[in-house]
């Protein structure tokens, strides 16, 4: 495998050393997104935060801005470059920097931009109004652990993430590790059905895009874990689908999933674990129905015992996720309805979304989402299971500008 992405990259660069560009574009582009949060819940008093000082409401703002510049090549090739603006107030982090060239072969990706696997993955949020999924980034749904206050009790599933992405992403900062991918073309299956294939490769999952490389970045995607791990030899998959069953009736699907060697380590000292995890090895498959101006998701993923150890996890090993969506679009406005189920080692998450957007005009959007959730996890304390239940409401009140 390592010795293909090398003889692709040469031929990448040799390729490109060659070709004469006859144009090139700048764009400047960007999104600004302000919120008032209510949170409210049951639990403990450090998971009823919004903001310090005013614990269940607050304001958030954050955005991107991004310069992206292309090179058009006398062969109608395309390889240009795609990176985050510093601005002042919080990144959302949606634009990595990365290179990239795409021709009649398909595209190529280099940098720290996120996998093919992310890219291509449908899930039950790819219909949703509102944050969608956003919601989680503001709740504290476990307790802290009393005998280390920097543990969590339970760790629970709150989105269809990926390890190589987001799990083992640094915290506030845009780039994910530095790794390279490949999209085929859509190639024709028959008249108005298509399907598409990706991939990347990541060495090292430690080798973070704003980092040194030799930079030992070890990651923490469960925040209960007395351990941390890194991933090596990654491998980011994706195939997707699209095709037309009439002027109103169309549908999407995707595979995707990851697969890498895993490395734990101890959280106190940072030095290799003893215990033998799970390589890791994960699957999400999710797909739309849109007919006309109504919208229905739904995905499955499950872990596959990714990143476990019988050693360490006493309760279980199984994890897994699903959900679905519905979204109906009237005009300038839209509707949806999400449904979101986990279970991770035996802790079970259920949340419900209900979102509607206002698009006033172009690049301007006004949006409410409510999300409720409740929580039923299962921990152990000197060998006796435990549970820790609590439920809670937020209540997002926004508006999007983008250019």
């Amino acid at each position: 495998m390592k010795k293909i992405w090398v003889i692709g990259a040469i031929s990448l660069g040799c390729f490109i050393q060659n070709t004469l560009a006859i144009d090139n574009t700048v764009k400047i582009g960007g999104l600004y997104d302000w919120q008032s949060i209510y949170y409210n819940n049951n639990g403990k008093s450090e998971q009823k935060i919004v903001s310090k000082y005013n614990k269940d409401f607050g304001f958030y703002s954050s955005g991107h801005i991004f310069a992206e510049y292309q090179l058009i090549a006398e062969n109608n090739n395309l390889y240009g470059a795609k990176i985050s603006l510093q601005h002042t107030t919080v990144n959302d982090r949606s634009v990595p920097f990365y290179l990239y060239f795409e021709s009649g072969f398909g595209r190529i990706e280099a940098g720290a931009e996120s996998s093919a696997g992310k890219k291509m993955r449908i899930t039950t949020y790819s219909t949703s109004c509102g944050p969608g999924n956003g919601w989680n980034s503001k709740t504290l749904l476990s307790s802290n652990n009393p005998s280390n206050p920097s543990e969590k009790l339970v760790s629970y599933i709150t989105n269809f993430c990926s390890f190589l992405d987001s799990k083992t992403r640094t915290s506030v900062k845009s780039d994910y590790s530095r790794r390279i991918t490949y999209f085929t073309p859509k190639i024709s299956l028959i008249d108005k059905h298509r399907i598409q294939f990706g991939l990347s490769y990541i060495p090292d999952s430690s080798n973070m895009g704003h980092d040194n490389i030799d930079v030992n970045k070890q990651n923490a995607p469960l925040p209960s874990s007395k351990y941390s791990f890194v991933i090596k030899d990654g491998i980011s998959y994706g195939v997707g689908y699209d095709g037309k069953f009439g002027d109103k009736l169309d549908a999407k699907m995707s595979f995707v999933g990851e697969y890498g060697k895993t490395h734990a380590f101890n959280k106190k000292d940072k030095k290799s674990a003893d215990i033998k995890f799970a390589d890791l090895n994960t699957y999400v498959v999710g797909g739309i129905l849109t007919y006309d101006k109504l919208s229905i998701s739904a995905s499955y993923g499950n872990y596959n015992k990714s990143l476990t150890a019988t050693e360490v996890d006493l309760i279980s090993r199984d994890s897994s996720l699903y959900g679905f969506g519905v979204k109906y679009n009237m005009g300038k406005y839209a509707f949806s309805i999400n449904q979101f189920n986990s279970n991770h080692k035996k802790s079970k998450l259920s949340a419900t979304s209900l979102g509607a957007d206002y698009n006033i005009i172009k690049g301007v959007k006004t949006y409410l989402q409510s999300t409720f959730y409740h929580t039923n996890g299962k921990y152990l304390e000197q060998k006796v299971m435990k549970s820790d239940k609590n439920k809670g409401v937020l209540i997002f009140l926004g508006a999007k500008i983008s250019f």
